[in-house]
């Protein structure tokens, strides 16, 4: 299903909006559309909360801040200015793109405050207690997903419960909150929508039961991760392995759904498909950024600026050969991709593309190979699902089901190290067996970092599985883990080079390079070696000068 949330919709329920930059509470009265009468049946209920699920509402997160975690975690490789320091793991408070970050996700609490506390009062007609329990545990999924974004990227941050009483009450300089109270507000969240979502809804993209499962059990198991906390962790993942069990009983074996359509228009909505932000070609930030954001180049896209970004050596080393998922997660020598370029019958990849006249269409990257994952092509190659203005119709996941097979994985484990368990072996193996690699006798928890790896790689997840490494392991551990590429022994510096005396005819032979680890073996880096300063995203500078409580120590929201 595609387009399902108008412009013209957004523009009539947009309830709050950041007034700048700075200001991450404040509530701009001009954009107060929605008036005291218009909750006057459950249609027009559901048609506000239509906006949570929005691009437009979570643009800034998405489209300049979400996946400069996959360059963070070292599964992409650019290098280019304020972008490139999240490769480098080098980014100061002063980052353009944390600044979009933060007032990105708590631009989406707010539209889910709003619902939670500004909605109720309002409701008339024939809307029932019912109808609003529904429409706030809509709410407070998606605000529980918000906080378990923050809890991890920022670890300590505001927890924003009620903006207009924010603003009402002049209280716009708020201390951060300890990483451990965000947990426990949004397991709270999670909890109340457990309760009150129905198993399904008419809307299929509408979060049900499922999906708040979904959310509670990856809260669960980041939160059983740590051993500094006091949990009872062994309860922790317990709870989050009935959880994710829940949403597996209730959805089609993995094994029946077709990872090569995954990232099309075609599967919006799907059965893998738990949350997703809802994608059209309607403008800029109305639709998916990553079309033009990842394509390599004007032979499959309309738009693109990909041609410099690529899977890093590690990463590619980490597939199989017969693993089905690595030709549509990134692209290399000899993949052949009938949906794209199909005026021309297909497209091949090649290192280097040159017309017939020798001219060279496409240059080769570092990495030689290009990403694939959410890339439709042009217009023409996909029934016009893609727009000019980075806006394509294919939706951007949050939570899909391969998620909960790996995370019901994980807490089987426990906190072991490794397991047998047929439980954990079944659902570890059908994510294996859908990939066509071979099936596994006993796991580790390495393997299930590598599992999700290859799995869930542009998808803006590695760097979450990492923290969580760390939090069991220590951090030591996580940075030698991600400084020797995954244990692959490939550093994320890695590069292909042109070995010497390589002619034109000889520019599309994989024999033609060598992987180089070095500038004394002239390539463009010596290792780059993230250090502890990496685990936790700064607070932007624009926010903390204009909110200094930001600066002091962080509180317990609970008063404990």
């Amino acid at each position: 299903m595609k387009n399902i949330i108008s412009k013209t919709a957004i523009a009539a329920l947009m309830t709050v909006s950041l007034a700048s930059c700075n200001d991450f509470l404040t509530v701009d009265p001009s954009d107060k559309l929605v008036q005291d009468t218009f909750y006057n049946s459950p249609e027009k209920l559901r048609l506000n909360t239509m906006t949570l699920y929005a691009a437009k509402t979570w643009t800034n997160f998405t489209m300049n801040f979400q996946w400069k975690t996959d360059m963070l975690a070292g599964d992409m490789f650019y290098t280019y200015d304020a972008e490139g320091q999240w490769f480098f793991g080098s980014y100061t408070p002063v980052n353009q793109y944390i600044n979009e970050g933060w007032k990105g996700i708590y631009n989406v609490i707010a539209f889910a405050n709003s619902v939670i506390n500004d909605m109720p009062g309002k409701c008339t007609g024939s809307v029932t207690q019912q109808d609003i329990d529904r429409a706030v545990a809509e709410a407070r999924a998606i605000r529980a997903f918000c906080y378990y974004q923050i809890a991890e990227l920022w670890h300590d941050a505001p927890i924003i419960f009620d903006n207009s009483k924010n603003i009402a009450e002049g209280n716009l300089d708020v201390p951060r909150n300890t990483q451990k109270s965000i947990y426990r507000f949004a397991l709270e969240d999670a909890d109340f929508a457990v309760e009150h979502l129905p198993e399904t809804d008419p809307d299929s993209w509408r979060a049900n039961k499922n999906t708040a499962r979904a959310i509670r059990a990856k809260l669960l198991v980041t939160m059983a991760s740590h051993s500094d906390y006091g949990y009872d962790r062994a309860d922790l993942y317990a709870r989050a392995a009935t959880d994710a069990e829940a949403v597996m009983e209730s959805l089609p074996w993995i094994e029946d759904i077709d990872f090569s359509t995954l990232f099309d228009v075609a599967s919006n909505n799907g059965p893998e498909s738990l949350l997703a932000v809802q994608c059209g070609v309607q403008g800029y930030g109305f639709g998916n950024p990553k079309n033009a954001a990842w394509s390599r180049s004007s032979l499959i896209a309309d738009q693109t600026w990909g041609g410099g970004k690529g899977p890093t050596i590690s990463l590619q080393k980490s597939y199989d050969s017969t693993d089905k998922r690595r030709m549509w997660t990134y692209m290399t020598n000899g993949d052949f991709y009938p949906n794209l370029a199909k005026a021309q019958g297909g497209y091949t990849y090649k290192y280097v593309n040159r017309a017939d006249d020798g001219t060279v269409t496409e240059e080769r990257n570092e990495m030689n190979a290009h990403i694939k994952k959410y890339i439709i092509g042009k217009a023409a190659d996909c029934d016009g699902n893609v727009g000019i203005n980075q806006d394509a119709a294919n939706n951007i996941y949050l939570i899909r089901l391969a998620d909960m097979y790996l995370t019901y994985a994980e807490a089987i484990m426990g906190t072991a190290n490794s397991t047998s368990d047929s439980r954990a072996l079944t659902r570890f193996n059908g994510i294996r067996k859908r990939a066509g690699v071979s099936e596994m006798n006993s796991i580790s928890y390495l393997d299930i970092l590598k599992e999700r790896r290859r799995e869930f790689a542009f998808e803006s997840i590695t760097w979450f599985d990492l923290l969580r490494y760390s939090y069991r392991e220590g951090k030591q551990a996580a940075l030698e883990y991600i400084n020797n590429g995954f244990g692959t022994g490939y550093n994320r510096c890695a590069q292909y080079l042109a070995v010497y005396g390589m002619d034109q005819s000889q520019e599309n032979e994989a024999s033609s390079y060598n992987i180089v680890q070095s500038t004394a073996d002239y390539g463009m880096y010596d290792p780059i070696m993230l250090d502890e300063s990496a685990f936790i995203v700064p607070i932007p500078a624009a926010v903390s000068t204009s909110s200094p409580a930001l600066a002091g120590d962080p509180v317990d929201f609970y008063g404990e």
